[in-house]
């Protein structure tokens, strides 16, 4: 890739940094949705910390934390992207020191490479799960029973 890049060190660490940020941000697509699904599911779950405002405020945290994911993902994927929506113009070219094409497939090759390593694990994990050797299985009976002491008893 430093070939590619004519040997501009300067921009190869450029998109190097936008690619590890943008999947540092990516990452937390799910857990802040999780909030409230967690939330729902084990109400009674002794937390150390809780979102005021009960399930409006869980709701209301996680989409304001869920946009500015987005928004992060979606400027150091695609640069540019958030401007042109503006009407502001944007030159990768000027700002990055390599064409659109080049940053384009570095980042969301390496991206989709990684998705694709971790689809392929979480697979991998589910046939586990599925067989009982993630001991998931007794901590979900564990949360239900606390939850839930049965039949006649309070």
């Amino acid at each position: 890739m430093f070939t590619i890049t004519k040997g501009s060190l300067a921009s190869f660490f450029s998109v190097m940094i936008a690619l590890v940020v943008s999947t540092a941000a990516v990452s937390y697509i799910f857990v802040f949705p999780a909030l409230v699904v967690l939330r729902r599911k084990y109400p009674a779950a002794d937390r150390p910390y809780r979102v005021p405002g009960g399930m409006a405020g869980a709701w209301v945290a996680a989409g304001i934390c869920e946009l500015f994911v987005i928004v992060t993902a979606l400027t150091l994927l695609w640069p540019g992207a958030v401007n042109s929506w503006f009407g502001q113009s944007y030159s990768i070219t000027s700002n990055w020191g390599v064409s659109r094409v080049f940053f384009e497939s570095v980042t969301l090759g390496a991206f989709g490479a990684m998705v694709a390593v971790g689809v392929l694990f979480w697979a991998i994990g589910a046939v586990g799960r599925q067989r009982g050797l993630t001991g998931e299985a007794e901590a979900y009976q564990q949360v239900a029973s606390a939850e839930d002491p049965g039949p006649g008893q309070s």
